[in-house]
């Protein structure tokens, strides 16, 4: 019993350290870094012409997770190799976030290639990392548990930034500023990979639903079985309204993290120093939020405290559009900061909840399916009305009709009976 014990403590931390590494990845290539050094340096256009391309850019990763998420899921179900899949994909985003630093001035194509791979492998991972999370939690635990990750991934962006900060503190407008840019994503690298390792090896595999296939006959059964969860929702309608009312909020989160940095920059104008400072303190406010949700989600319910997270969503739209100084668009940032881990992890703990434990990986496949298809389109809008319209706060202001329309799909959803159909 003891060492049953010591492998579910060994798990969990392996499966939180997993989200302390790839949250670098999310803090610098995302948001921070390589956003910047794409609209400043290899794009280098007067206009709003960037942000159509990094919209473009982050749609078309998301289209291709969006294809194989739930097949994969599938796949990782009947093959029980879900680890194996986890280690694939971390090691293609590591690669391809290693090779943008060749990437330099006017590498327009390059750069957009390697990082619609990089992010589209990354995003692909949550599939099989989400779905190892009823694996190192109980019921009563899982909130927490989700909240741990969060907080451990906001942990971890905040130190690799603060590990890069001597790099990204560089002005661009110099050889040897560009030249540090490149080194940081090499640093997002090793430390997406080094931090990775744990869930490498710690991290059990699960036992394949029925009996060995080949890997054509394994991707039959997952288109086949994607199909038949279609008509499975029907069943399980109150885990149908939350992956549509996710669909929803996920692609205005996802919008925000994609277009922070560039908007900090190019509307309010921030200096390079001054982003990496505002990032940093945001990953210190963003880390006690997260945990924080994870026990209020197991005190009050998720549903409560999604509805709750959305409403200070919508906030933050509003005062991030409107936000006239550098000290407003602070106060918009930390109410941000707060939303974005308790949002998605305690959706991420209510999923578990309400997806029924032989298509785990499957549900969390149209759960993760959801998100990117929508994440398809709030970078894309967000980056053509910045363009077309020559105003990135006239963007800002398309994301509130996401958050709302989320807001009243949570409404409607019999949170105890999503869970009573699940665990039928």
């Amino acid at each position: 019993m003891h060492a049953v014990q010591t492998h579910s403590r060994r798990a969990t931390v392996a499966w939180c350290l997993f989200d302390f590494a790839n949250s670098a990845y999310t803090t610098l290539i995302i948001t921070v870094s390589f956003a910047v050094y794409f609209r400043q340096v290899v794009v280098n256009a007067p206009d709003n012409r960037a942000d159509q391309l990094w919209g473009l850019s982050n749609f078309s990763a998301m289209l291709a997770v969006a294809v194989a998420a739930p097949v994969l899921g599938a796949l990782a179900d009947f093959s029980g190799r879900k680890k194996f899949f986890l280690i694939a994909t971390t090691l293609i985003s590591v690669t391809a976030t290693a090779l943008l630093y060749r990437v330099g001035p006017g590498d327009i194509v390059p750069a957009m290639a390697l990082f619609i791979l990089g992010t589209a492998a990354f995003e692909a991972g949550y599939v099989f990392y989400n779905a190892f999370l009823s694996d190192v939690s109980t019921p009563a635990t899982v909130g927490r548990v989700s909240g741990w990750g969060w907080g451990a991934g906001y942990a971890g962006g905040l130190l690799c930034l603060l590990a890069a900060k001597p790099l990204l503190d560089k002005p661009l407008t110099s050889a040897e500023g560009v030249a540090a840019y490149q080194n940081s994503f090499l640093v997002v690298a090793a430390w997406f990979l080094v931090f990775a390792l744990p869930s490498f090896f710690w991290l059990r595999e699960s036992k394949p639903q029925g009996e060995s296939r080949s890997w054509a006959a394994q991707a039959e059964a997952g288109f086949r079985r994607v199909g038949k969860t279609l008509s499975h929702l029907r069943q399980y309608r109150e885990t149908a309204k939350f992956i549509l009312a996710s669909l929803l909020f996920t692609d205005g989160i996802t919008t925000v993290v994609t277009f922070a940095g560039i908007y900090a920059t190019t509307t309010m104008g921030f200096s390079n120093q001054e982003l990496v400072t505002l990032f940093l303190v945001l990953n210190v406010v963003a880390l006690p939020g997260s945990l924080a949700a994870g026990y209020l989600a197991d005190w009050i319910g998720p549903k409560r405290t999604i509805i709750l997270t959305l409403i200070l969503w919508m906030a933050v739209v509003v005062t991030g559009c409107l936000a006239a100084t550098k000290t407003m668009f602070w106060i918009m940032a930390f109410g941000a900061a707060i939303g974005m881990g308790s949002t998605q992890a305690v959706g991420r703990g209510f999923m578990a909840q309400i997806s029924p434990p032989a298509r785990q990986s499957e549900f969390f496949g149209f759960y993760v399916l959801s998100g990117k298809f929508a994440s398809m389109f709030g970078p894309l809008i967000f980056g053509s009305i910045s363009y077309w319209s020559g105003s990135q706060r006239l963007a800002v202001l398309s994301l509130l009709p996401f958050f709302l329309a989320g807001l009243v799909l949570m409404l409607w959803i019999d949170e105890k009976r999503a869970m009573e159909v699940a665990s039928a």
